[in-house]
C-alpha cells in the first residue's frame, strides 16, 4: 500500500514542478503556449500567474509537511480535502469548459492522474494503522 508520506511528497513534487515554466520562461510565454498562440498577456493575466506560481509553492512546502506529520487522522482529512478539490475542478472542466468543449488541460491530467490513485491508495491503507 501506499503511505500518506508518500502521497504528500509525490504532490509536493508535482506542485513544485508546476512553477518551473514561470521560471524558465515567463508567463508570456507561458500565456503563448497555453493557448496555442491565440492569446497574449495582459496585467491581469500576469498578476493571476504570478499569484498561481506562488499557490503552487505554498502548496508544495504544505505538502512537505503533511508527509512529515506523523497523525494519520490529520493526513486523512487533509488528502481528502485535496481528493474535494480535484473533484471540483473536474466539474468545472465539465460544467463550464474553457474552450466550449470539454478537455482536461495535460498539466491537470498529469496532477490528478498522480495524485489522486495515490491519496485513494493511502486512505484505503489507513485502516489497518493504529495512531
Amino acid at each position: 500500500m501506499v503511505s500518506f508520506d508518500t502521497a504528500f511528497k509525490a504532490n509536493a513534487v508535482i506542485a513544485g514542478l508546476f512553477c518551473l515554466p514561470n521560471l524558465l520562461v515567463g508567463n508570456d510565454e507561458m500565456v503563448k503556449v497555453f493557448s496555442s498562440g491565440t492569446a497574449t498577456n495582459s496585467p491581469m493575466l500576469d498578476h493571476i500567474l504570478s499569484i498561481d506560481w506562488i499557490k503552487n509553492m505554498q502548496w508544495a512546502v504544505t505538502c512537505l509537511a503533511l508527509a512529515s506529520c506523523k497523525d494519520i487522522k490529520t493526513q486523512k482529512s487533509a488528502a481528502i480535502g485535496f481528493m474535494a478539490m480535484m473533484g471540483g475542478a473536474c466539474y468545472l472542466l465539465a460544467a463550464k469548459p474553457p474552450s466550449g468543449s470539454f478537455e482536461v488541460p495535460p498539466p491537470v491530467a498529469i496532477y490528478i492522474g498522480v495524485t489522486f490513485p495515490l491519496y485513494t491508495l493511502a486512505i484505503m491503507g489507513a485502516k489497518d494503522k493504529k495512531n
